[in-house]
């Protein structure tokens, strides 16, 4: 019974950002910049431990799944909480901002646009 009402407040904190109950500032910079670093290296970590124990392929369809529900979750949050602001303009701008995440994702995902991953950082 303890479990449901732990599920339910984690229900009910992710629907209040994606209702766009929330103020924009704690939407874009606490959800979009710092728990999205988290998430990050803990998909990272996911990465290398999948590829430690030679499950390469369910890893990394798993961080694929994940990280896209995220980022989904993430740009329908702030665009919904983009006018819980005290100045319309940030919440202009903070929609200018959601439309060129999913461009560039489009770009990607869609192959117009290639990052080159194994070059990013190089050794010396």
């Amino acid at each position: 019974m303890k479990n449901n009402k732990s599920l339910n407040k984690i229900e009910d904190f992710l629907l209040s950002y994606w209702k766009g109950e929330k103020k924009l500032w704690k939407a874009f910079w606490v959800m979009g910049f710092v728990f999205q670093i988290l998430i990050f290296y803990i998909l990272l970590f996911l990465l290398y431990i999948g590829q430690f124990i030679g499950l390469t392929w369910s890893i990394k369809i798993t961080v694929f799944l994940i990280s896209n529900i995220y980022t989904i979750w993430i740009l329908v949050s702030i665009w919904n909480c983009a006018y819980n602001v005290k100045k319309k303009i940030w919440g202009d701008l903070s929609r200018v901002i959601v439309v060129l995440n999913i461009i560039l994702l489009f770009l990607i995902y869609t192959g117009i646009l290639s990052i080159d991953y194994q070059n990013i950082v190089q050794t010396p």
